[in-house]
C-alpha cells in the first residue's frame, strides 16, 4: 500500500480540493494529514474529505520536518509518498508508484512537475523556462526535493533513521538522504504544481531568493540564517 502524506499549515483554500483528489485516485492507497497548528479552517476542510488527520493544537510550533514524521508513525503503507498542498498527482499515480516499486533494489523517486495557475505572458515564460530546468535536473540527477512528490520505501527510510529532522531545508536533506538509499524512479507523468506562491511573491524574485538560498546551503550557511533570510525576502510562503 501507498501512503500519502501531506504536511499543512493554514491552508484551507486549498487543501480540500488537493485531498479529495488524492482519495479519488485508484489503487491500494490511504491519504494522511499532518497539521502543524493551523489557525484557520484547515482542519476542518480535512476532516470533510474523511482523510485521515493527525491534528496538532493551534499555535504549535510547525516544522515540516516533524509534520512528516508524524505522518510516517501514523502510515500503515509499505511505501511513503511525502505531498505538498500545492501539487496535484496524475491520475494513474498510486499504480506508477507500484509498478516503479516492483523490484527490491529500487528505494524510492519521484516525479517530474509541471506548473500550473492563472499566470501572465511574461512570468508564464519563465516559469516554462524553470520548469524545462527544473525537470531536467530532476531526471539527471534524481533529486527529489519540494514538489515532485517524492516518495520512499518506509522499511529503507526507518533504516536511515525517518524524515531528517534538521528544520528549514529539511526537503533538500531528505533529497541527498534518498539519493543514498538505492536506485530510483523517475516517473515520467507530471505532477501539476500551483504556481500560487510564485506569483505572489514574483517569478524573478521568487527565483533569486531560491537560487541565493540553495548556494548558501551548499556552502554549509547555518540554517537559521538561512531561514531568516528567505523569510525576509519571501514572506508569502510558508
Amino acid at each position: 500500500m501507498l501512503s500519502i502524506i501531506i504536511p499543512v499549515l493554514n491552508e484551507e483554500s486549498v487543501i480540500a480540493e488537493t485531498v479529495g483528489a488524492s482519495l479519488s485516485l485508484p489503487g491500494d492507497h490511504e491519504v494522511i494529514v499532518v497539521d502543524g497548528g493551523s489557525s484557520d479552517a484547515t482542519c476542518d476542510e480535512v476532516r470533510k474529505t474523511g482523510a485521515r488527520l493527525v491534528d496538532n493544537a493551534i499555535g504549535s510550533s510547525p516544522g515540516i520536518d516533524r509534520q512528516l514524521n508524524q505522518g510516517i508513525a501514523a502510515a500503515h503503507g509499505e511505501v511513503l509518498m511525502f505531498l505538498h498542498a500545492d501539487v496535484r498527482l496524475p491520475n494513474r499515480a498510486v499504480e506508477l508508484v507500484q509498478e516503479a516499486m516492483a523490484g527490491d533494489f529500487v528505494a524510492g523517486g519521484g516525479f517530474l512537475p509541471h506548473f500550473t495557475g492563472n499566470v501572465s505572458g511574461g512570468q508564464r515564460r519563465l516559469l516554462q523556462g524553470v520548469e524545462r530546468v527544473w525537470r531536467e535536473r530532476t531526471r539527471r540527477f534524481t533529486w527529489f526535493a519540494g514538489d515532485t512528490a517524492p516518495f520512499v520505501r518506509a522499511t529503507r527510510l526507518a533504516v536511515a533513521g525517518g524524515y531528517p529532522m534538521t528544520g528549514f531545508a529539511s526537503d533538500w536533506d531528505f533529497a541527498t538522504i534518498l539519493r543514498s538509499l538505492g536506485r530510483l524512479a523517475v516517473i515520467s507523468d507530471s505532477v501539476l504544481v500551483n504556481a500560487r506562491r510564485h506569483i505572489l511573491n514574483g517569478v524573478v524574485k521568487t527565483l533569486a531568493v531560491t537560487g541565493s538560498v540553495e548556494a548558501m546551503y551548499h556552502m554549509g550557511v547555518n540554517r537559521p540564517f538561512l531561514r531568516r533570510w528567505y523569510k525576509r525576502w519571501l514572506p508569502s510562503d510558508r
